[in-house]
């Protein structure tokens, strides 16, 4: 890492006779190193920070308990954590339905050209599992966009919203009618909510509609998205994205929703067979 960015990182120098801890500005160079490259393997970072394999091991374990940094399963890269700095059960269990679908994921990928996400509901929010995907053609910062999207805002949110079970959708239209967030509120007057669940239930998949973003935005990628159920409730979404301009949404519907549900219906039975719990721990 380059002195000055790390001098920079690490902020103003400490106090005249207080010694730094060795260890924790280890722990800080890893962070910097993940961060400033997205997603990073253990030999990037050894070669980055020219720390030990067996330390940065050490390293990574702590930052991932501590809830900092995740582990991408597909691509076996470590990615900053979607919520920095939060640990616990919830953490435990996205983790883990994670690493569940890592199969079923791996193997859609195969067959679908286009970024696959795996997203699970956060408040008023989607939060995208393993953000870093393999680049497949969707030229923008895809990353960056479809990080956290607010439910009205993205497929993933109005599949959750229209495949849950009525009371929590009833639930959660009337906290988004009541959001300090005005995005959320006109959103909810916009796009119609309490009309489009009914129809995407019966067509099976949720869309996100590209249309109102202009010809050169970043944004403007249309997105599919079929549920994952358990036990009557709403996992997770998982969703393909593309560009307008490379295809329709007629036409992902007819080349990939088959594929999509397959790999929806190969991580809702590998959820079922390890006994996964259908409602992180800390869902409001």
């Amino acid at each position: 890492m380059n002195q000055s960015k790390r001098d920079a990182f690490r902020g103003a120098g400490p106090a005249p006779g207080v010694k730094s801890i060795t260890a924790l500005r280890r722990g800080l160079d890893v962070f910097w190193s993940i961060q400033q490259s997205s997603a990073a393997t253990l030999a990037d970072l050894h070669r980055q920070t020219s720390l030990s394999k067996a330390t940065l091991l050490r390293i990574l374990k702590t930052l991932q308990e501590a809830g900092w940094i995740a582990r991408n399963e597909v691509e076996n890269r470590y990615v900053p954590a979607a919520s920095p700095g939060e640990s616990g059960l919830a953490v435990a269990w996205r983790t883990r339905l994670s690493a569940l679908a890592t199969q079923p994921r791996e193997q859609l990928q195969k067959v679908v050209p286009w970024p696959i996400d795996l997203a699970v509901r956060d408040g008023l929010a989607m939060l995208i599992l393993d953000t870093n995907r393999p680049i497949n053609g969707l030229a923008v910062n895809y990353r960056v966009l479809g990080f956290r999207p607010r439910l009205l805002l993205s497929s993933l949110g109005r599949c959750y919203l229209a495949f849950c079970p009525d009371d929590e959708r009833r639930r959660l239209l009337d906290a988004l009618a009541r959001s300090p967030y005005e995005v959320d509120r006109a959103a909810l007057k916009s796009h119609g909510a309490r009309d489009w669940a009914s129809r995407y239930r019966a067509q099976g998949y949720a869309s996100r509609d590209p249309s109102p973003t202009s010809m050169d935005s970043p944004e403007r990628f249309g997105a599919i998205s079929v549920p994952i159920v358990l036990d009557g409730a709403v996992v997770a979404c998982m969703s393909c994205a593309w560009l307008p301009a490379v295809a329709t949404e007629q036409q992902i519907v007819e080349r990939h929703l088959a594929d999509l549900k397959v790999a929806a219906r190969a991580v809702q039975d590998r959820l079922s067979a390890a006994r996964f719990p259908a409602a992180a721990p800390d869902v409001q």
